[in-house]
């Protein structure tokens, strides 16, 4: 059974911490983000948008369990890349509240809008749930790749998401609260 324990999160979250921080994604809004070990959830994990602001892994996953009996795998460190998406969305607001954002994600990241999935535009079946999940996808596949786009990601609408992300990096490193 494949179970997070405390040290695994641990290790997952610095090294995440450490890729964020080698790409200007750590400040110390971020810092401030806990993440936390919880004992059961349906997801991956998540991310309190506006309260507390943790991070929550769950011990054991309905969809960890569910991804081990039906195949395809996701791992901790991803989850984590995608749950500090969300935690840099929700504390560094306005600059995802931009026409920047809508431009490269094709709407406003708070929009409750599912797109059917093309490659083209997504990096997975779950980044056209909504722009809020398009842009956690896109991040989580930045830091994975360190800044690079693997070629079979490289269109147009993608090059574009990674672009912002880019650009979010250098606005995180000025400090800027909106572009």
């Amino acid at each position: 059974m494949d179970f997070v324990t405390q040290k695994r999160l641990d290790q997952a979250n610095y090294a995440v911490t450490c890729e964020l921080a080698s790409h200007g994604f750590y400040d110390h809004h971020v810092e401030a983000v806990d993440t936390r070990l919880v004992l059961f959830g349906s997801a991956y994990g998540w991310h309190w948008y506006g309260s507390t602001g943790e991070i929550h892994i769950p011990r054991v996953s309905l969809s960890r369990l569910s991804h081990l009996w039906n195949g395809g795998y996701t791992s901790l460190r991803d989850v984590l890349r995608h749950e500090f998406a969300h935690a840099i969305a929700d504390t560094h607001r306005g600059l995802l509240r931009s026409s920047c954002f809508s431009d490269a994600f094709g709407a406003a990241h708070h929009w409750d809008f599912e797109w059917e999935y093309d490659p083209e535009h997504h990096i997975s079946e779950y980044a056209a749930s909504a722009p809020a999940e398009d842009f956690a996808e896109t991040f989580m596949l930045y830091l994975r790749h360190n800044g690079v786009l693997p070629a079979r990601y490289a269109t147009g609408p993608i090059k574009g998401k990674w672009k912002f992300i880019r650009r979010l990096a250098n606005a995180m490193a000025k400090e800027l609260r909106r572009f």
